[in-house]
C-alpha cells in the first residue's frame, strides 16, 4: 500500500464460520455438506453477541484516536458525516471513548458507560459495578446517579424548615447537550453541576416553605423559556405566578447554536400580593455586568437589586454556591428538602 492511500475494507465481504455465512444484511446456513451441530450454532451466536456488544466500544476508540490526529480532521469529518450515525449517537459514543478501557465493564452495554462518562474515573468503575450487581437499566442508573449527586451537602447548611417571603433561584436546568464534546472531553452543563429534570424540580416542596404573600426571582436561559414542560410548570408547582422579567447583559457572551449569547433572563413571579417594598427608584430591566469565568456564576448585583426592592425577608436562595449574610442559602441537595425530594 502506498503512503497516504485510503485502505478500504469491502463493506459487503461476508464472514464465513463453518456452515454459517454472515453478510451485511443477514445470516445464511449452508446445509449442502451436512447440518451444523449445536456447538457450532452456539459458537456463532456467542460471536454475534460479543461483536454486537463490543462494536460500540470499537467505534468509541476509533473516533477518539481519529480526533487525536489533527492532520486527519477534515477528511475524517467528511467520512463520519457520510455514515448513518446521528450527531447525538456520535456525541454519546465519544463520551464513552473518554473512559479508560480498564474501567469499562465487560458485561454492560455502551449506554451504561455513557451514563457514567461525566463522573470521575473512580466513580465510573463504582457505578458500573453497582448497575451490574443491582441489575439496573440505563434509565435507573442515570436516576440513581442524579439522586446521589443531589445528596452532597454544602458545609454549614441546615435543613429547610422556615417560611420565606423572598426567593431567589438558579435551578440546574438539565440540557439536551449535556454529553461529551466532539473531542471526547466532558461537555456542557453536566461537566459543572448535576442537572435536574423539570419533573424533579417540580417535586421540590418550595411551596410549603413560602409565605402566602411572596416573590420569586428565577434564572432561566433562553433555550428553556418556551420549553413544555418547562419553567412555567416549575413556577406553578412552587406556588407562584409569572409577572415580568429582567435581562442580564453579560457583556462577554458565549457561542450559541444560532447567535452569540450575551444575555440571561430573570423571571419575576409572585404569590398573593407582593409588590416591592420600595417601588422607587425603579431599577432598569436590563442589568449590565461582565460575566465571570466561573461557569453559570451569577452577578452579585442582581441580589442587591432584589434587596433594594424588598428590604423585608425572610430571604431564601435556592441552588446557591456560598453563604450570603442575611440569606438562607441551599445548594443542589435533595436531603435539604427531606425525603420527598429524593424520591
Amino acid at each position: 500500500m502506498r503512503k497516504g492511500r485510503l485502505t478500504r475494507i469491502d463493506p459487503v465481504r461476508p464472514i464465513v464460520m463453518g456452515h454459517y455465512t454472515l453478510t451485511a444484511t443477514g445470516l445464511k446456513v449452508d446445509e449442502t455438506h451436512g447440518r451444523p451441530n449445536i456447538g457450532e450454532h452456539l459458537g456463532v451466536g456467542e460471536f454475534i453477541g460479543r461483536a454486537h456488544h463490543a462494536s460500540g466500544f470499537w467505534l468509541a476508540d476509533w473516533l477518539r484516536y481519529g480526533d487525536s490526529r489533527h492532520e486527519w480532521r477534515e477528511r475524517l469529518e467528511q467520512a463520519i458525516d457520510a455514515t448513518d450515525y446521528s450527531e447525538k449517537t456520535l456525541k454519546n459514543v465519544r463520551a464513552v471513548g473518554a473512559i479508560e478501557e480498564s474501567r469499562r465493564h465487560s458485561r454492560l452495554e455502551l449506554g451504561f458507560h455513557d451514563a457514567v462518562a461525566s463522573l470521575e474515573p473512580d466513580e465510573q468503575s463504582e457505578w458500573l459495578e453497582r448497575a451490574f450487581v443491582e441489575g439496573w437499566t440505563v434509565a435507573e442508573l442515570r436516576k440513581e446517579i442524579r439522586a446521589h449527586k443531589r445528596t452532597r451537602i454544602i458545609d454549614g447548611q441546615a435543613s429547610l424548615l422556615g417560611m420565606y417571603r423572598v426567593v431567589y433561584a438558579d435551578p440546574p436546568w438539565l440540557y439536551g447537550d449535556s454529553g461529551a464534546t466532539r473531542d471526547g472531553s466532558l461537555g456542557k452543563a453536566e461537566r459543572h453541576y448535576p442537572g435536574m429534570t423539570i419533573e424533579e424540580l417540580c417535586k421540590l416542596p418550595v411551596a410549603a416553605h413560602v409565605l402566602p404573600n411572596a416573590v420569586m426571582f428565577l434564572w432561566v436561559t433562553s433555550p428553556f423559556l418556551l420549553q413544555n414542560p418547562g419553567p412555567r410548570e416549575v413556577i406553578e408547582a412552587w406556588g407562584f405566578e409569572y409577572k415580568t422579567s429582567m435581562v442580564w447583559d453579560k457583556v462577554l457572551g458565549n457561542f450559541g447554536h444560532y447567535v452569540h449569547v450575551c444575555h440571561e433572563h430573570v423571571l419575576i413571579c409572585t404569590r398573593g400580593s407582593c409588590v416591592p417594598d420600595h417601588p422607587t427608584p425603579q431599577p432598569s430591566s436590563v442589568y449590565h455586568e461582565r460575566r465571570s469565568n466561573v461557569h453559570s456564576e451569577k452577578p452579585d448585583g442582581i441580589r442587591k437589586i432584589i434587596q433594594q426592592l424588598y428590604d423585608q425577608g425572610p430571604y431564601l436562595e435556592l441552588f446557591g454556591r456560598q453563604k450570603v449574610k442575611g440569606w438562607d442559602v441551599f445548594g443542589n441537595d435533595a436531603r435539604l428538602w427531606a425525603q420527598e425530594a429524593a424520591s
